[in-house]
C-alpha cells in the first residue's frame, strides 16, 4: 500500500527512532514495519510532523484511525 502521506509518515518514524538512540542498522527495518501507524497517527492529528504527541489529544482517535489504514 502507498499512498501521499508514505513519506512524511517514514520520515516521521526515522525521527522517532534516532530521537530515542536507536542503532542506525536497525532503524530501516523498524520504519518499514511502522511507517502505517505513524500515517494513522497523523492523519488523525495526535502526532505532529516531528512525531511529538500533540498535547490533549485522543490517542484512541489515533489508535483506531490505525485499525481502520490496517483493514484497508
Amino acid at each position: 500500500m502507498s499512498s501521499n502521506i508514505e513519506p512524511l509518515a517514514r520520515e516521521m518514524a526515522e525521527r522517532i527512532c534516532r530521537r530515542h538512540g536507536m542503532r542506525e542498522s536497525e532503524i530501516p527495518g523498524w520504519v518499514e514495519l511502522h511507517w502505517p501507524c505513524a500515517a494513522a497517527m497523523l492523519e488523525s492529528g495526535v502526532m505532529d510532523e516531528t512525531g511529538e504527541w500533540i498535547p490533549e489529544q485522543d490517542i484512541f482517535r489515533g489508535i483506531e484511525a490505525y485499525r481502520e489504514r490496517a483493514a484497508r
